[in-house]
């Protein structure tokens, strides 16, 4: 394997900086079956197993040659990368997402797995989807065509990405590529709870989008693309296209935002996804820099950087397009590629900088 160690980002403080991870590439991760080709990686999660599951958009594979097909839309994988199963839709009793539109997957507490639809240009996927585990429909949260803005409480408006609070056994969506908040259902009914916009306000959707990197923050969301939720019940929101995290409540009330590369000029915004670290404190946060083609390793309870992880390339450890990651409960690290990149990747935790390797 080839490794990759952290670059601590000097912080002037008087207590020490905590040890950073050690991550090393596993260039063998996953095992494909020698005919499946991957499209554009959608999604990324863990489930309680350690097991990977991965959703790409396998409209977009264009290699469809007489070797090869498009791998199966939902795709899981166990930790040596072996693949366990695949599915997809579309079925009886549920919208499955327009070719080329699926985007974020979560495994909840209960092994069940979600799907959003984001509608890109001239669409309007505006649904999440339930399933169990083996692929069996469950559940569906607003309807493909309906929904009247980002105060609507029965729809969604093209939902990036979903997590599910054991807590309270709620479904907190990232409803960010049309709508700008964050929305929160019951997980086992779909009934509606509450939502909010940046700050815990109300979301306005005739609030300007236009992307500013000086001064206050934008007073709205633009563009709610992932969410997680820590242990000790706080919301972590990437507001991409603002290049910021915020930090919430579970009921809405905002803690503190901090802006990450706000400086950078890109327009695909800088906090593409966000994982938390496998310590018990949730020491850090690793967040998808879309734009720089970097992870960046955030010290959680200051949201400071601390370190990062690749850069933009082709071999196995760079990145292009660094769309979506998850960790498991072991510490390791997986990334989905989207446009550009195509693929996932696994990185392995060995330790952290002083400590002796495992």
């Amino acid at each position: 394997m080839l490794t990759l160690i952290l670059a601590a980002v000097p912080v002037h403080s008087q207590n020490p900086a905590p040890q950073l991870p050690v991550l090393e590439v596993d260039p063998y991760w996953p095992k494909l079956p020698e005919t499946w080709i991957f499209g554009v990686g959608a999604g990324i999660a863990t489930d309680a197993q350690n097991n990977v599951w991965v959703i790409h958009r396998a409209g977009m594979v264009t290699e469809k040659k007489v070797c090869c097909k498009p791998a199966p839309i939902v795709m899981q994988f166990d930790v040596s990368g072996k693949a366990l199963q695949g599915w997809g839709g579309p079925g009886d009793g549920y919208e499955w997402p327009a070719e080329k539109n699926e985007h974020g997957i979560f495994v909840d507490h209960l092994n069940n797995v979600w799907i959003a639809g984001r509608g890109a240009a001239g669409t309007s996927e505006n649904q999440i989807l339930k399933f169990d585990a083996k692929g069996k429909f469950l559940l569906q949260i607003g309807r493909r065509g309906k929904g009247t803005g980002s105060n609507d409480t029965e729809n969604l408006g093209q939902p990036a990405d979903m997590a599910v609070y054991p807590g309270t056994n709620e479904l907190f969506v990232a409803d960010g590529y049309g709508n700008r908040r964050v929305i929160v259902f019951d997980a086992a009914t779909g009934a509606y709870k509450r939502h909010w916009g940046a700050y815990g306000n109300r979301p306005d959707d005739s609030a300007s989008r236009e992307q500013i990197h000086q001064g206050p923050g934008n007073p709205q969301f633009n563009q709610v693309h992932h969410l997680r939720i820590s242990k000790d019940g706080l919301v972590y929101v990437a507001d991409r296209l603002n290049r910021r995290i915020q930090v919430f409540k579970i009921d809405g009330t905002f803690v503190k935002e901090a802006f990450i590369r706000r400086d950078t000029r890109e327009t695909a915004g800088t906090v593409s996804s966000i994982a938390f670290s496998a310590d018990p404190e949730q020491q850090f946060i690793y967040s998808a820099d879309q734009t720089e083609n970097v992870i960046l390793i955030l010290d959680r309870q200051t949201l400071q950087e601390r370190g990062s992880l690749g850069r933009l390339g082709r071999y196995a450890g760079q990145f292009v397009s660094p769309h979506n990651i998850a960790t498991d409960a072991n510490g390791n690290l997986y990334v989905a590629e989207d446009l550009g990149g195509q693929r996932v990747q696994k990185f392995v935790i060995k330790g952290t900088v002083g400590t002796p390797r495992r």
